[in-house]
């Protein structure tokens, strides 16, 4: 008996045409079980961050957010509403009505909230697939950490698992519990991860994506047209490029797969095929101008630390690295240099992590600033620490179009050179590293 784990988008579920597809991929594995690990339509997921980010504000009013969610059922399936929608609406109510009452709420509330997305989102599809069953995590004790928010998933109820008859089943992705029987979230939109924990602890020969939102392609569209896309890519670039707003693939979907060496491969929703479209691998291919994609994104802030014995002083890093750590801000990258250290931090983090230094004294540091109104390009493609030329490429393509590089990082990675511009020269930097490359 063979099995297939297949992620599939929340958005898939409002295009016909896609479930169409996708029953007629499913149906070819005849004697095996089908894993379909869905994540949220987006709508519901949005309804549900919004209610959260208001629940506390007594002038808000929360009692609506059944019939929300009873209008998306609506949008989506022109079918009579099934209890299972309506039970898991009037739950998602009344957990928030019972949160506006308490006037708080933990990280662990918080995930067991956004859950219900999945779960709806579960049902819509249920309603959709009648031979189908919905199998939660809860079910076959997919098992997860406490980090609430950013859980790691750690193990299944194998047993469980093996007793599981041939078929369709759909498990709501992104989340596992803990030990002490919590719902713990791996973040937002994780059912890649999810699919990817699935598909090694069943030993499935492969993960399969059913499309992305937005494909694996050279550059950004919507700066560079007609791009086409990336047909081969290896764990470390794939994980590279999901850190950037164009692409749609979660960082961690590599985690579990890696040291297995098993394939990833995203399907083409457009037939019943299964026509693979890009394939994700440990296999290092590396192309004739070495770079696979130019990409950017706006979502970055720079926290400087300036002073002329930096690079003498031990400790600063640590110290700081400690202190946004503890008040649970990530940091994206940092770029050092004997007079100063850079913090890569998201946008809304910058200010934040400002008031937190400033709390902290360092004798050998004359100015913290943050700098904002910037935008990060990563050039991504692997062999760039063996091939001449490369970094050569990139900086003569700026300067020549008299862009002014904020920072630059590279060397510390065979695989992506980073480069820090003002966020008005973005769509340029972009455009002329494109042409240094793919003329």
């Amino acid at each position: 008996m063979s099995d297939k784990v297949i992620r599939v988008g929340g958005s898939h579920i409002g295009d016909k045409t896609s479930l169409i597809n996708l029953t007629e991929y499913l149906s070819a594995n005849k004697n095996g079980r089908n894993f379909v690990v869905l994540s949220a339509v987006p709508q519901l997921i949005n309804i549900l961050e919004v209610h959260l980010s208001t629940v506390l504000d007594k002038r808000i009013e929360n009692a609506d957010i059944k019939e929300q969610l009873i209008e998306v059922y609506k949008n989506y399936l022109d079918c009579d509403i099934t209890p299972e929608y309506l039970e898991l609406a009037d739950q998602t109510a009344n957990l928030l009505r019972g949160i506006a009452l308490i006037g708080d709420y933990s990280t662990a509330l918080k995930d067991q909230v956004l859950t219900y997305a999945e779960r709806l989102s579960v049902e819509l599809l249920k309603a959709r697939w009648q031979k189908a069953k919905v199998l939660l995590p809860e079910d076959f004790r997919l098992m997860a950490t406490g980090d609430f928010g950013n859980a790691t998933l750690i193990g299944i109820d194998h047993s469980t698992i093996n007793d599981l008859a041939v078929g369709t089943y759909i498990v709501p992705g992104t989340y596992g519990i803990t030990e002490a029987g919590k719902i713990s979230r791996s973040g937002r939109l994780a059912a890649d991860y999810s699919a990817a924990f699935l598909t090694r602890e069943l030993g499935a020969e492969k993960l399969e994506l059913w499309d992305l939102d937005h494909d694996f392609l050279r550059a950004d569209p919507a700066i560079i047209s007609d791009l086409p896309k990336l047909q081969r890519l290896t764990y470390e670039e794939a994980s590279e490029l999901a850190y950037f707003d164009h692409y749609s693939f979660h960082p961690r979907t590599v985690e579990p797969l890696e040291h297995e060496h098993i394939p990833i491969v995203i399907l083409n929703s457009e037939s019943g095929a299964g026509t693979i479209e890009t394939t994700i691998n440990t296999e290092t291919f590396v192309e004739e101008q070495i770079v696979k994609s130019v990409a950017c994104t706006d979502d970055i802030s720079l926290l400087k630390l300036d002073g002329p014995g930096v690079g003498l002083k031990p400790g600063i890093l640590a110290r700081v690295t400690n202190q946004l750590n503890e008040a649970g801000l990530n940091i994206k990258s940092v770029i050092t240099s004997q007079t100063s250290i850079n913090f890569i931090l998201s946008k809304e983090n910058g200010d934040k992590a400002i008031k937190l230094i400033h709390d902290l004294v360092f004798s050998s540091v004359t100015d913290i600033s943050v700098i904002k109104d910037i935008s990060l390009i990563g050039v991504v493609g692997h062999g760039m620490q063996h091939a001449y030329g490369v970094s050569a490429k990139i900086f003569t393509a700026v300067a020549n179009n008299k862009i002014n590089v904020v920072l630059s990082g590279s060397g510390a990675s065979d695989l992506v050179s980073y480069l820090i511009v003002s966020k008005s020269d973005k769509e340029k930097s972009v455009r002329e590293i494109y042409k240094a490359f793919f003329k």
